[in-house]
């Protein structure tokens, strides 16, 4: 009996060292933290488009009178009265348009175009703002 006493006390502390709680030594995390470089979009430049806008003369009136357009537009005019119109703009005068009749011009050139009525002079003047 004597001998199973040494076994009991061995197996007692071989039982009791694995109930004891070990500690971890913390972890140092040395990684570092790069930031998420975004790249900035390149904006795209304006870049218009040449196009054709349309002023409609009815009941002796342009309309619209007031237009902003870009640099090689064309604005065409289309005479809806019965009575003849004739466009003077930027020193150049349309020939007479009947009924359904159109004219165009194209601005090359920056700045602002009034333009009248040469036959019904009375008529309200329009403009052309061009960029």
């Amino acid at each position: 009996m004597l001998k199973v006493w040494p076994m009991i006390f061995i197996l007692m502390i071989l039982s009791i060292s694995g109930c004891t709680l070990k500690f971890d030594e913390p972890v140092n995390n040395t990684s570092i933290i790069q930031p998420t470089i975004t790249p900035t979009p390149t904006p795209i430049p304006y870049i218009p488009e040449h196009s054709t806008v349309y002023v409609e003369i009815f009941g002796s009136e342009f309309n619209p009178s007031v237009i902003n357009v870009v640099n090689g537009t064309t604005v065409q005019w289309t005479n809806q009265d019965s009575g003849q119109h004739a466009i003077y703009v930027n020193n150049i005068n349309s020939p007479p348009l009947n009924k359904r009749e159109t004219w165009n011009y194209t601005f090359n050139r920056p700045g602002t175009y009034e333009y009248n009525c040469t036959i019904q002079s009375w008529m309200q003047h329009g403009r052309i703002i061009v960029k």
